[in-house]
């Protein structure tokens, strides 16, 4: 779990809000468990003979005595011999359950199965009073007083009298007492309690109410911060990405890192949701669910929650398989963007080539893989929910069949037991779906790694207060320089030794590769050496400041890329504050205009992704604007002219003959027209500089460029 940990640092800076969600949650939990609480004396008051005062009474009286006392009816004909022989009859008593051998009661002589039948006074007869009267008069007594109970015990035909100095009753208890007090009393008929439960109704509605409001507000609380902070994460990702090299997306694709963007984060952002929404009020409700039964009998609870450890392990070993499923899951949403955005962007190949089958099937095969691991993780969060509350609900039922037995021998109230099964339940609940929410953490970790391996990807090398490198005035020199592609087996570039002066213009031919772009790729460090260094006026470009060096190369490569935005957005793109008079005089010189002005709303018209309103012609020449417009001091031109017609060629190599002049100029030629810009040109096979000359000299000496001028250069020109 240590990346999902790793992810709520981006929720920091919004602690507050977190804070106030963890304080509606507490609030939550204690509305929860008061609506459970008000069970018992909603049932007394409904049901039982003794209400919600007698009740009171009861409990207070117990505790201050030392034992458990019942308000029982006496069989009709019940009778005693008073002290003076006469026959006294007797309608109820307190009954005593059980009495604590150490309290007040037992240390003065009572025992279970006493009756308390009145106070003796010392007069011939006994006082005698109806139980819910003598009730309420134990409950009053204050501590430390001493009263004389009338006591009646089995098999004996008279009472007598016992003495107990009153105990202190438990805060519970006084707090009952006070809010019985607090209430008129209605007295034994069903129908003055009527009022009384109608209010406790009131307050059980005002309370669903609040934890509604409360629940709104952490709910909302929590998924605000969440998404604040993945949209944080997401801007640290996008930081990262931006500055990482470029084998990177040779080697792990585009569509990968755009899953760990979409997909992964939505993943994390609903574990967080469940951390701070579920696995917060989930446990605070079963709190106060295990408040109650506590409350109602703290042996019994926990003879119920010997299932913990059990539904621990099982928790645990079904989190294990979850994770890798959904590490598994997620690579394969990464696997199904890529077939999705590779089939879309060559739409046009694709049904040119009637290939729609061959990537209906795979898309098919991708969509599989992805459901094969949904369904497993479907199958193991399926599995947990039920597994977890059977062994709850099998310790349960062993708790309630002993609490059965105390409520038959008179041991246990039936209301209590009732309030302590519901309550019981009501903690099974939250601690299923708690198991549940471990699922999600763990699918929540496994994104959470994607997401940090991208951001933990080593960026590209800059040395930090690197200073900035001059503009370039002398020469461009690659020395004794080796690459090879990090999943490759074999180097691209080896030991290239070459020397460009300034403000000339150096042609790079080969077969297809030999190892060319990668060579020129070298220049504004897209890629860094493995071994040798590149110069530009003697000086090593890795020790100074990548930014001060790609600030004076222009790149035009053979894949345009343009942007969705305005024409004059393109062109621009790279400069801060361009002037007008400057974008146009650039789009002029590579003929940018001419199809500009027929745009609906000319250099404000925006070109669509990828450019798709423009032909490839009309996108390369905004290409070239775009370095033109950058004033380089090196230019490097893959191929720049092979997407325009043959007319526009010639007028930009008009253009580009005048603005090359007094510049360094790489370019990778296929055509003859470009290779007699050059003032030099190198040949490459195989990662290496085979030789290097004017067209002249290598038709002569070469055989590889004799081969390449046969068959590519001449072809070229007749295609022009």
């Amino acid at each position: 779990m240590k990346y999902f940990i790793r992810s709520l640092r981006y929720l920091r800076p919004y602690r507050g809000r977190i804070a106030v969600a963890v304080l509606c949650v507490i609030f939550i939990a204690c509305l929860w468990g008061g609506g459970l609480g008000l069970m018992l004396p909603g049932a007394k008051i409904l049901l039982a003979e003794e209400g919600l005062h007698g009740w009171a009474y009861l409990t207070a009286s117990s505790d201050r005595l030392g034992g458990k006392l019942v308000q029982q009816k006496t069989p009709a004909g019940t009778a005693m011999r008073g002290l003076g022989g006469e026959r006294v009859e007797i309608e109820s008593v307190l009954n005593i359950v059980s009495v604590d051998e150490d309290g007040p009661g037992g240390r003065a002589g009572l025992s279970a199965s006493d009756w308390i039948i009145g106070l003796a006074d010392g007069e011939p007869n006994h006082v005698r009073m109806r139980a819910d009267v003598l009730a309420g008069v134990l409950a009053d007594a204050p501590a430390g007083r001493q009263l004389d109970l009338s006591v009646l015990r089995q098999g004996a035909a008279a009472a007598r009298s016992i003495q107990v100095t009153m105990g202190e009753a438990r805060l519970a208890s006084r707090a009952l007492l006070r809010i019985a007090k607090a209430i008129p009393d209605p007295g034994s008929t069903f129908s003055g309690r009527f009022p009384i439960f109608v209010g406790l109704l009131a307050i059980v509605l005002v309370a669903t109410f609040l934890r509604a409001f409360f629940t709104f507000c952490q709910e909302y609380l929590v998924g605000t911060a969440i998404w604040q902070g993945i949209m944080d994460l997401r801007c640290d990702n996008y930081n990262v990405v931006l500055h990482l090299p470029t084998t990177y997306f040779s080697e792990k694709g585009v569509s990968d890192s755009m899953s760990r963007f979409i997909q992964d984060t939505g993943e994390l952002a609903r574990g967080q949701n469940t951390l701070f929404g579920k696995t917060m009020v989930e446990p605070a409700k079963a709190l106060g669910s295990l408040a109650i039964a506590l409350w109602c009998s703290w042996e019994l609870t926990l003879m119920a929650m010997v299932a913990g450890p059990p539904a621990l392990y099982l928790i645990r070993r079904l989190g294990k398989s979850m994770h890798k499923a959904s590490g598994r899951a997620l690579e394969s949403w990464s696997s199904m963007l890529a077939v999705l955005g590779e089939t879309l962007t060559g739409i046009r190949v694709v049904k040119a080539y009637t290939m729609e089958g061959a990537e209906r099937r795979r898309f098919f095969r991708v969509n599989r893989r992805l459901l094969k691991q949904q369904n497993k993780m479907q199958r193991l969060n399926a599995a947990t929910g039920p597994a977890v509350e059977s062994l709850g609900i099998f310790a349960g039922m062993v708790a309630a069949a002993v609490a059965g037995y105390l409520v038959f021998n008179l041991q246990m109230s039936s209301f209590v037991f009732v309030t302590w099964l519901v309550a019981l339940f009501a903690l099974f609940d939250p601690v299923r779906k708690l198991a549940k929410v471990s699922m999600r953490f763990q699918a929540a970790d496994a994104a959470a790694r994607r997401i940090f391996e991208l951001q933990d990807t080593p960026m590209e090398k800059q040395l930090p207060g690197a200073p900035s490198l001059g503009r370039h005035r002398e020469s461009l020199e690659f020395r004794d320089v080796s690459f090879r592609y990090p999943s490759a087996t074999e180097d691209a570039l080896s030991q290239i030794d070459l020397s460009v002066p300034a403000g000339r213009t150096l042609a790079i031919v080969g077969p297809n590769g030999s190892g060319k772009t990668t060579l020129v790729s070298l220049v504004p460090r897209l890629i860094d050496p493995a071994a040798g260094t590149v110069l530009i006026d003697g000086k090593d470009i890795s020790k100074f400041s990548v930014r001060s060096l790609r600030r004076q190369i222009g790149l035009v490569t053979q894949d345009t890329v343009i942007f969705n935005a305005t024409v004059r957005e393109n062109i621009s793109y790279g400069l801060r504050r361009p002037k007008d008079a400057d974008v146009l005089a650039a789009a002029k010189k590579a003929f940018v205009d001419e199809f500009t002005t027929r745009l609906p709303e000319g250099y404000d018209t925006v070109v669509g992704e990828h450019g798709a309103t423009l032909s490839g012609g009309q996108r390369q020449r905004i290409a070239i604007a775009r370095a033109i417009l950058r004033d380089p001091a090196i230019l490097i031109f893959d191929e720049a002219t092979s997407q325009v017609d043959s007319e526009s060629e010639k007028r930009i190599q008009e253009a580009m003959a005048e603005f090359i002049k007094g510049r360094t100029t790489l370019m990778i030629a296929h055509r003859l027209a470009t290779i007699r810009w050059a003032d030099r040109i190198a040949v490459m096979d195989d990662g290496r500089i085979i030789d290097t000359g004017t067209h002249e000299e290598l038709l002569k000496r070469c055989s590889l460029y004799q081969h390449l001028y046969r068959t590519q250069f001449l072809e070229g020109e007749l295609e022009g």
